[in-house]
């Protein structure tokens, strides 16, 4: 009887042991990982104030946006593809001075971040032609 007690209890133990080991292996769903992000309700796109060029920096500023955590600055040569992250902080200034190329066009986009870390839509492109002092906001 002792015997058969201790077959029963070494079952059992094998058949927990496989289901935490299929608890813990098995990929989890990820449906609710694949949804695209969404915007959150009422979190604006930050906007430009101004963009221009002094001397050899391509100064930017934008409004603040309501519940906004940090900003995250965006740079590209091409005005419709190419965007890097050139900066992210809380201020709603920055001056660019890396790499810039006399008489090259440069194009900026601004995203927020929410504390929950939810990542605005991203501001209208500001395109500015460094070395001459010019604003394009048509592009």
């Amino acid at each position: 009887m002792r015997k058969r007690g201790f077959v029963v209890l070494g079952i059992a133990l094998l058949l927990l042991a496989a289901f935490l080991v299929e608890a813990v292996l098995t990929p989890k769903s990820a449906t609710l990982n694949e949804a695209p992000p969404v915007e959150p309700e009422g979190f604006l796109s930050p906007s430009w104030v101004a963009a221009g060029v002094e001397g050899e920096q391509v100064f930017l500023h934008w409004r603040s946006v309501p519940g906004a955590l940090a900003y995250t600055l965006w740079r590209s040569g091409d005005p419709d593809s190419g965007y890097q992250v050139i900066h992210m902080g809380r201020d709603t200034t920055y001056a660019d001075q890396d790499g810039l190329v006399h008489g090259k066009l440069y194009c900026y986009l601004l995203t927020a971040t929410d504390p929950e870390f939810d990542e605005s839509g991203p501001s209208p492109k500001k395109c500015v032609k460094f070395g001459d002092g010019e604003d394009d906001n048509s592009r």
